[in-house]
């Protein structure tokens, strides 16, 4: 059953490649050529379907832009069309649901383009979409195989432990969101407290410093009196004494006025009306001396009162500096704080409902990590299993392949980090995959888990790029076997310079350079059956083709058909 096929492939003034149209077929293709052909090329220009950067020295030196296309079959990849549907809703093509064409143009301008299924698309969505349709394996992939990262992902796939990781990763977010929400309520709480504790301090100090509409102006008054009050007191005790307590007062002046004024008025009574005004003088005289010798002995020379008096006034000045213009805006304000003091409630309910709700997040995601680490287990060992039996199958016999689960971190992929190792030899000891120098060795593991993996999901293309380097003529048969069973489930494409491999091929095409008018071209050619054996015979021949090695070739085509 095919899951997903690439079935044709257009490349336009991209590096040499003028323009090139690849046409595939299900099953097992192989793309063979001369080193330098151009097959890396081709390579490359898949890549940039899979939404790789793309650099402006890929664009053909005469032209303007650069254009990959491809076009896939998608009956039976539903995934895929999942995808679509869930990624770019727009992008569903009109009732051509079984066929995807994707394009990209990247121009020297600098703004490359996007189109899926003739739909202007983006960068992101192509990765997305590119991701479940290709996969390429090539020395790139030998890294990220070297990647210790990729391992985990590697044993969830195969274990089918993806849902469950994924739920794993929901709750852990959830946990995380909680956890954040309630380090948020808590650092309010602080700061409420903080703003509270001024508030209050604010108000006790308004309250306590008793602070009183009208005392500013009354002290004030006082304050000009104190400092004048020894002038006061002079005066008042001079004018006393003129007018009353001294030897020829004007009150005793008066008096003699007075004393002679009744007599004459008892003469004549016209004169009784200055007596009147004379005796009412003399009371108000007598009034306002008795009132100034009052005055003179209350006046105040009190130096410590005027010190208190500066001091009230300035406390009071600070307090509307700080508080406001007024006594009065000062009092208002504090009957505003207490109001507020009066409404402020923290946080306590909310709080502690949410770490209420954290001890159970926690405890659920604590369960899910642990039949996740569990499930990692017992998946370990039969992935242990299947690689080594695929390794053996592949020549690398009593290879030990070893799976190291260690405790890690709680993190979104769980609490376990899984790393493989792997003892090539007899009696070497296990060491990373990082550590392992031979491109043989890695393509071979490489090929094991792809095929394990490709049992259980991935309904790629998949594309090989030359996994065969270091490999032998005998080991490079079995390769080609197992590629050959690969292409069984999956449209398989390679990349090849081993005839070993070649000779399985459903459908062969061939690389060249050609040089016409001055400019190196990349061309591809089909090959029918008479042209796939002078292949494999150049394959196996380098220059000079014998009859004997074509003969040779013939019979590895023929042998590779009956097996």
């Amino acid at each position: 059953m095919h899951h997903g096929m690439l079935i044709e492939l257009r490349i336009k003034n991209f590096a040499i490649i003028d323009e090139l149209s690849l046409s595939f077929s299900k099953g097992f293709n192989i793309l063979s050529g001369e080193t330098g052909a151009g097959k890396s090329i081709i390579l490359n220009a898949v890549h940039l379907l899979l939404g790789d950067k793309a650099t402006e020295e890929w664009i053909r030196s005469s032209e303007e832009e650069a254009n990959v296309e491809a076009l896939f079959d998608l009956s039976g990849n539903s995934g895929i069309r999942e995808k679509i549907k869930e990624k770019a809703p727009h992008l569903q093509g009109t009732g051509e649901e079984d066929s995807l064409l994707i394009r990209r143009v990247i121009s020297r301008s600098g703004r490359g383009k996007v189109f899926i299924n003739g739909n202007l698309s983006t960068l992101g969505v192509l990765s997305e979409v590119g991701e479940g349709l290709l996969s390429i394996y090539g020395q790139h992939e030998h890294q990220t195989l070297q990647r210790v990262e990729t391992h985990l992902d590697i044993l969830d796939e195969f274990g089918g432990l993806v849902g469950l990781r994924e739920e794993f990763q929901k709750q852990y977010f959830e946990f995380i969101s909680l956890t954040e929400e309630v380090q948020k309520i808590r650092g309010e709480r602080e700061r409420k407290a903080r703003e509270r504790d001024l508030m209050a301090f604010q108000s006790r100090e308004i309250e306590t410093s008793g602070i009183q509409i009208g005392e500013e102006e009354s002290m004030k008054e006082d304050r000009i009196l104190l400092t004048h009050g020894k002038k006061l007191m002079d005066f008042a005790h001079t004018a006393e004494e003129a007018l009353y307590s001294e030897e020829g007062s004007a009150i005793e002046r008066v008096q003699n006025v007075l004393t002679q004024c009744r007599e004459a008025a008892g003469i004549d009574p016209f004169l009784s009306q200055p007596l009147k005004a004379l005796e009412s003088i003399l009371i108000q005289l007598e009034e306002a001396a008795l009132t100034l010798r009052e005055y003179s002995r209350r006046v105040e020379i009190n130096p410590a009162r005027l010190d208190e008096i500066e001091e009230r006034l300035e406390e009071i000045d600070r307090l509307k500096r700080k508080y406001g213009p007024t006594v009065e805006a000062v009092l208002s304000l504090k009957q505003k704080i207490d109001e507020t003091l009066k409404s402020f409630t923290s946080d306590e309910e909310r709080l502690s409902q949410l770490e209420g709700l954290l001890g159970p997040v926690r405890q659920t995601l604590d369960d899910l990590g642990e039949r996740l680490s569990e499930e990692r287990k017992r998946v370990a060992l039969e992935l242990k299993k299947s690689v080594e039996k695929e390794l053996n199958s592949l020549g690398m016999k009593k290879t030990i392949f070893e799976i190291r689960r260690e405790p890690a971190p709680l993190s979104p992929r769980g609490v376990d980090r899984v790393e493989f190792l792997i003892s090539p030899n007899v009696g070497e000891e296990v060491k990373p995959l990082a550590k392992i120098a031979s491109g043989g060795e890695l393509s071979r593991i490489m090929l094991a888990m792809k095929r394990i993996l490709a049992k259980i999901g991935g309904r790629q293309v998949l594309i090989f790029d030359e996994v065969d380097s270091g490999i032998g003529g005998a080991m490079a048969e079995v390769v080609g076997k197992k590629l050959k069973e690969l292409s069984r489930h999956h449209q398989v494409i390679c990349v090849t310079h081993l005839p070993q491999i070649a000779c399985f091929a459903d459908q062969h095409h061939s690389v060249r350079k050609e040089v016409k008018s001055g400019r190196t071209l990349t061309l591809v050619d089909r090959l029918d059956k008479e042209s796939i054996v002078d292949e494999i015979a150049r394959m196996l021949g380098g220059v000079k083709v014998t009859e004997k090695t074509k003969a040779h070739a013939r019979e590895m085509v023929e042998s590779a058909r009956r097996s």
